[in-house]
């Protein structure tokens, strides 16, 4: 890859490359895809990796390994481009959003992070148009694939995605991008929000569809823990149990679990 200011860092499995539509992703000078593929099995993709580069301005790059926060940051290290957006598999871009990402970074040097909207089935909250991401807007959490980051930012302050948190983690399944919006506003990087979409998601996200699963729960809790502190996450707690689609005395067992793990774990997450 060459002359890209902007890539797209899509991870997926060998199982689900196949079923990449590129209908959804736009040609647009100067943005390039950089698909990451996870084989641990060694399963033969080759076919599925030759159609999706039979377009130019798309890349594949395999690793035998698991866990999607280990594939972003797989994605992270191998990135080329000044600036890179975080993507999954299934979802599909906008033109306009990619260029407003691309124009916004241009426009301004000290800008690390630019939040942008997506479309989906859950209702979402949206703050305005050029909110500082380091103040918080209340009911407004970013998801991953809405993130776009100056890639030297990412360099000068060593953050990467904590590989014990998101899908394949061993115990907290989600929380991961929560974390690495905290570490990378915790570390001076400044962002804001764009409002423009930039990504198309056709379905439930994790925290939706599997909401009432304990990984899910117990990431919430370390993320409170982590972000709030310990006497604000354990005060909030009962409220969260309550309020989850698991049942309350296991919602309770699961954010604590989730908060001692983060202790055990705080240098790694």
């Amino acid at each position: 890859m060459s002359g890209a200011r902007l890539q797209v860092l899509v991870c997926t499995v060998a199982l689900r490359m196949g079923a990449i539509d590129t209908e959804g992703y736009p040609e647009v000078d100067e943005v390039e895809y950089l698909v990451c593929c996870q084989s641990p099995d060694g399963a033969d993709i080759s076919a599925a990796k030759s159609a999706l580069e039979s377009r130019r301005d798309i890349t594949v790059r395999v690793f035998p390994d698991r866990g999607l926060s280990i594939n972003r940051n797989h994605a992270f290290d191998i990135a080329t481009a000044p600036y890179v957006h975080v993507a999954d598999d299934d979802i599909s871009f906008c033109r306009e959003g990619l260029l407003r990402v691309i124009a916004d970074f241009e426009a301004d040097p000290s800008l690390d992070i630019i939040t942008t909207r997506s479309t989906m089935p859950e209702p979402r909250v949206f703050p305005p148009n050029g909110h500082d991401l380091a103040t918080v807007y209340r009911y407004y959490h970013t998801i991953s694939f809405e993130i776009s980051v100056r890639r030297s930012a990412l360099e000068a302050h060593g953050i990467r995605f904590s590989p014990l948190a998101g899908i394949g983690a061993p115990f907290l399944t989600a929380g991961e991008e929560e974390l690495l919006m905290y570490h990378m506003l915790r570390s001076g990087m400044k962002g804001r929000f764009a409002d423009v979409v930039l990504s198309v998601h056709p379905g439930l996200t994790t925290s939706a569809h599997s909401g009432a699963k304990a990984g899910v729960v117990r990431a919430k809790g370390a993320v409170m823990r982590i972000v709030r502190g310990n006497t604000a996450a354990f005060v909030r707690y009962p409220l969260e149990a309550l309020r989850s689609p698991a049942p309350t005395h296991k919602a309770l067992l699961w954010l604590l679990q989730g908060f001692f793990y983060s202790i055990r774990n705080r240098h790694q997450l």
